[in-house]
């Protein structure tokens, strides 16, 4: 099997890109070129936010298409995965931006039809992520996504953190690969901190807070529980109080709504 010909397992269902085949237990599964192609894509994709613009040039590289012709492309494929619930289970919608495919994947070995090592979306559950930058006005901020069992999970350190470093300590990282291994993990480095950019002065709570948006946004994440630790708490706390349709949960840890007594 060459580099473009791949087979991955997504729940009950096998998709077989040599053969241009989806089957599920067995049974084929009758897929249009077409969605047979967007499918492709989206299961392939690690987790990651695929663009609306990016989806269709791709799909369609030789046609001008409307928008339409995504969105019924996507409704098609739900109704053939049976992806019709509340909650989905296999694509998920990024309201005004574009689809991410939310259900674990592996990769299968042709061979032995069991997963190859490390395959689970190119990479072991709960294994290191790869360091992105998200900019936040004029400063960088460190972030990494691990796992794909769940909705999104954004962790909010305290004073020190390193999202790299992190691994390394076996503690820390077994704790991390929990996280992981039921969530969509978002890790950050506060600015100032870890591999985030280094900053003059004391940023403001809002500052930091709109950190965590910003690394939202690059990680494609609409909607996320928020777990903050120790000073990460209020800036979970605030980001809440200031977008709460973007929250879906507050945990906190050994944190306070302020660290300094107020004059009430």
């Amino acid at each position: 099997m060459d580099s473009g010909e791949q087979i991955l397992r997504f729940g009950p269902f096998v998709l077989d890109t040599g053969q241009h085949t989806l089957s599920r237990a067995g049974r084929p599964i009758a897929l249009t070129p077409k969605l047979f192609d967007l499918l492709t894509i989206l299961a392939s994709s690690g987790g990651r936010l695929m663009e609306k613009d990016a989806l269709m040039k791709a799909v369609w590289p030789d046609a001008v298409v409307e928008e339409g012709n995504l969105s019924k492309g996507v409704f098609l494929l739900r109704r053939a995965l049976g992806d019709t619930g509340e909650v989905r289970e296999f694509i998920e919608t990024v309201p005004r931006v574009g689809y991410r495919f939310v259900a674990a994947v592996e990769q299968v070995d042709p061979r032995s039809g069991a997963p190859s090592a490390g395959s689970e979306n190119g990479r072991e559950a709960g294994s290191v992520g790869e360091t992105r930058y998200a900019r936040s006005g004029d400063v960088h901020i460190a972030y990494q996504v691990v796992g794909n069992r769940g909705r999104d999970l954004v962790l909010v350190p305290g004073w020190v953190s390193h999202v790299e470093y992190a691994w390394e300590e076996p503690n820390l990282s077994r704790f991390l690969k929990r996280l992981a291994s039921f969530s969509r993990l978002i890790l950050l480095d506060r600015r100032g901190t870890g591999l985030s950019d280094r900053v003059a002065e004391v940023p403001s709570l809002e500052e930091r807070m709109d950190d965590v948006r910003a690394v939202m946004d690059a990680a494609g994440s609409e909607q996320a529980a928020l777990f903050g630790i120790s000073e990460g708490g209020p800036m979970c706390i605030t980001f809440a109080a200031t977008y709460p349709r973007r929250t879906t949960a507050l945990v906190l840890y050994g944190t306070a709504a302020r660290m300094m007594r107020g004059a009430d």
